[in-house]
Protein backbone atom coordinates (compact mmCIF):
# COMPACT_ATOMS: atom_id res chain seq x y z
CA UNK A 1 0.00 0.00 0.00
CA UNK A 2 1.59 3.08 -1.32
CA UNK A 3 1.52 6.75 1.18
CA UNK A 4 0.21 9.59 -0.40
CA UNK A 5 2.66 12.65 -0.52
CA UNK A 6 0.31 15.26 -0.36
CA UNK A 7 -2.64 16.20 2.65
CA UNK A 8 -5.63 14.86 2.67
CA UNK A 9 -8.61 17.66 0.67
CA UNK A 10 -11.53 16.68 2.41
CA UNK A 11 -11.50 18.11 5.42
CA UNK A 12 -13.92 20.21 6.75
CA UNK A 13 -13.58 23.77 7.66
CA UNK A 14 -12.92 25.89 10.93
CA UNK A 15 -16.43 26.78 10.27
CA UNK A 16 -18.16 23.34 10.55
CA UNK A 17 -15.59 22.00 13.16
CA UNK A 18 -16.62 24.96 15.30
CA UNK A 19 -20.26 24.89 14.29
CA UNK A 20 -20.28 20.95 15.19
CA UNK A 21 -18.71 21.75 18.69
CA UNK A 22 -21.51 23.89 19.15
CA UNK A 23 -24.06 21.30 18.09
CA UNK A 24 -22.44 18.64 19.87
CA UNK A 25 -21.97 21.04 23.75
CA UNK A 26 -26.27 21.54 23.25
CA UNK A 27 -26.53 17.96 22.74
CA UNK A 28 -25.29 18.42 26.72
CA UNK A 29 -28.48 20.96 27.84
CA UNK A 30 -31.18 19.42 30.15
CA UNK A 31 -33.63 21.90 28.94
CA UNK A 32 -37.31 19.79 27.71
CA UNK A 33 -37.58 22.93 25.37
CA UNK A 34 -34.74 24.23 23.65
CA UNK A 35 -31.08 22.93 23.27
CA UNK A 36 -28.93 25.71 23.01
CA UNK A 37 -24.60 25.50 22.37
CA UNK A 38 -22.18 27.44 21.82
CA UNK A 39 -17.92 27.82 21.12
CA UNK A 40 -16.34 31.23 21.39
CA UNK A 41 -12.84 31.01 19.21
CA UNK A 42 -10.49 33.83 19.44
CA UNK A 43 -8.97 34.89 15.75
CA UNK A 44 -5.93 32.48 15.92
CA UNK A 45 -8.65 29.46 15.81
CA UNK A 46 -8.23 28.48 19.28
CA UNK A 47 -11.11 27.95 21.43
CA UNK A 48 -11.98 30.29 24.29
CA UNK A 49 -15.30 29.12 25.84
CA UNK A 50 -17.88 26.07 24.52
CA UNK A 51 -20.91 26.11 26.24
CA UNK A 52 -24.86 25.11 26.36
CA UNK A 53 -28.31 26.67 28.13
CA UNK A 54 -28.16 24.91 31.46
CA UNK A 55 -28.62 25.83 35.13
CA UNK A 56 -25.70 27.61 37.39
CA UNK A 57 -22.91 25.47 37.95
CA UNK A 58 -23.69 23.90 41.78
CA UNK A 59 -27.12 23.51 41.39
CA UNK A 60 -29.09 20.69 41.36
CA UNK A 61 -31.50 20.35 37.56
CA UNK A 62 -33.84 18.73 39.43
CA UNK A 63 -34.64 21.47 42.00
CA UNK A 64 -34.46 23.90 39.41
CA UNK A 65 -37.65 24.86 37.49
CA UNK A 66 -37.52 24.08 33.64
CA UNK A 67 -40.95 26.32 33.21
CA UNK A 68 -40.97 28.83 30.30
CA UNK A 69 -44.37 30.31 31.89
CA UNK A 70 -43.96 32.54 35.55
CA UNK A 71 -42.55 35.17 37.40
CA UNK A 72 -38.68 35.61 37.26
CA UNK A 73 -37.86 32.62 39.90
CA UNK A 74 -40.77 30.57 38.87
CA UNK A 75 -39.52 30.27 35.81
CA UNK A 76 -36.23 29.02 33.82
CA UNK A 77 -35.06 31.99 31.91
CA UNK A 78 -33.52 33.86 35.37
CA UNK A 79 -31.41 30.99 35.85
CA UNK A 80 -30.40 30.40 32.20
CA UNK A 81 -29.75 33.20 30.95
CA UNK A 82 -27.43 34.13 34.48
CA UNK A 83 -25.50 31.18 33.30
CA UNK A 84 -24.66 32.25 29.67
CA UNK A 85 -23.86 35.33 30.65
CA UNK A 86 -21.13 34.34 32.87
CA UNK A 87 -19.63 31.86 30.29
CA UNK A 88 -19.79 34.77 27.86
CA UNK A 89 -18.28 36.94 30.11
CA UNK A 90 -15.69 34.42 31.07
CA UNK A 91 -14.80 33.91 26.98
CA UNK A 92 -15.41 38.09 25.51
CA UNK A 93 -12.54 39.40 23.87
CA UNK A 94 -12.19 41.89 20.95
CA UNK A 95 -11.24 39.48 18.01
CA UNK A 96 -13.42 36.42 18.54
CA UNK A 97 -16.14 34.62 16.79
CA UNK A 98 -18.95 33.00 18.16
CA UNK A 99 -20.67 29.96 17.03
CA UNK A 100 -24.51 29.73 18.07
CA UNK A 101 -26.47 26.85 16.41
CA UNK A 102 -29.54 28.96 17.41
CA UNK A 103 -30.01 32.54 18.50
CA UNK A 104 -28.56 33.64 21.54
CA UNK A 105 -31.13 35.42 23.88
CA UNK A 106 -30.99 39.05 23.93
CA UNK A 107 -28.89 39.71 27.50
CA UNK A 108 -25.97 37.24 26.11
CA UNK A 109 -26.29 38.60 22.21
CA UNK A 110 -25.57 42.09 24.32
CA UNK A 111 -22.76 40.50 25.91
CA UNK A 112 -21.36 39.24 22.69
CA UNK A 113 -21.18 42.86 20.65
CA UNK A 114 -19.68 45.23 23.43
CA UNK A 115 -16.55 46.51 22.97
CA UNK A 116 -14.14 47.04 25.45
Amino acid sequence: MEQSKSKRMDYITWDQYFMGIAIMSAARSKDPGTQVGACIVDSDNRILSVGYNGMPTGCNDDDMPWSREGEDLESKYFFVCCRRKTNTYRACTNSQTTYNHLKSCPHVQNLLNRQD
